[in-house]
């Protein structure tokens, strides 16, 4: 559902992940690294990683795992909800029960990799915020999404970390509020958002009418792909894979139906003999990427100086 609340004494700014207010720019210099070496690090990480076809049996250290998966947090997500869970599937036994749920070849890379990791996001944790200026007068636009008939479980976690982290009090207060109140069925809610939104957008910029499983997995898939180049960062080989019996995997994991499951990632060390001779080929990047408007020409961007 949707729902128009006035912000008394706040500047909010539009964000694509979220809310925050608004403040000076920053005149600190930044912490992270913007030195040469971690640029050409992070470059090649991104130009080297390929998905692996086969993996030798060297188990990937538990220090490098967590390491990887700390970096993997650090993806954005939707005001920061992290709407995504991950198991790590690493015992053999285990393993081989998830490979009857994988298509083809993937249950043999499953079955290999030290460590299988299944992405699962949660479809019952939609919620969308943004902050808008029109007429003068401040409004928040409170988007809730789908809930299967549960309010999201980690709502209150994640009030205090945006409290302890300086999110506006009333948008503190306020949220578990918004998401128990007015949480509703998929159709019903879909189409009260879909209303508002038709209604509202030709005078003020409001946020699309997006169904929950497609929110939810573009939520997951931005914490998927961090978690390749953090493996690749470390060392480590991934492939990422789709070709899986959904439901069977669920099963196999105890993954609770209220969580789809975009992406199921096997980690490990790469055989050499399996190793590509060279990297798969790529469109243009003046296929890809327009300079404007769609269809534009980007040609001088890419043309060598």
């Amino acid at each position: 559902m949707a729902l128009l609340v006035p912000i008394s004494g706040r500047v909010l700014r539009s964000t694509a992940s979220g809310i925050r207010r608004q403040v000076a720019p920053a005149t600190s210099q930044s912490r992270w690294s913007s030195s040469s070496s971690a640029k050409k690090e992070l470059g090649a990480a991104i130009q080297d990683r390929h998905a692996t076809k086969a993996f030798t049996a060297d188990p990937v250290p538990d220090e490098t795992l967590a390491a990887i998966l700390r970096l993997t947090q650090r993806a954005p997500t939707g005001f920061n909800t992290q709407p995504y869970a991950c198991v790590l599937v690493r015992e053999q036994a285990d393993r081989e029960k998830l490979g009857e749920a994988m298509l083809d070849s993937n249950a043999r890379k499953v079955k290999e990799a030290p460590v299988v990791a299944v992405f699962a996001a949660d479809l019952g944790k939609a919620v969308c915020v943004w902050g808008v200026q029109g007429g003068g007068i401040r409004w928040l636009i409170c988007c809730v999404g789908t809930f299967l008939s549960e309010p999201s479980k980690r709502v209150p976690h994640l009030q205090k970390l945006a409290h302890d982290n300086g999110a506006p009090a009333d948008f503190v207060s306020n949220l578990p509020h918004f998401v128990r109140l007015f949480s509703g069925e998929g159709k019903v809610a879909g189409g009260i958002r879909e209303c508002i939104s038709t209604a509202v957008s030709p005078l003020q910029a409001v946020p699309s009418n997006v169904p929950t499983m497609a929110w939810a997995f573009k939520q997951t898939t931005f914490a998927a792909a961090t978690f390749l180049y953090a493996a690749q960062v470390h060392g480590v080989a991934t492939c990422p894979m789709e070709g899986f019996d959904e439901t069977r995997v669920r099963n196999a994991l105890d993954i609770p139906d209220r969580y789809g499951v975009p992406v199921v990632i096997c980690l490990g060390y790469e055989n050499p003999a399996a190793k590509p001779a060279k990297a798969s080929p790529r469109l243009a990047p003046t296929e890809i990427f327009f300079d404007g408007k769609f269809g534009q020409s980007s040609e001088k961007l890419f043309s060598d100086k």
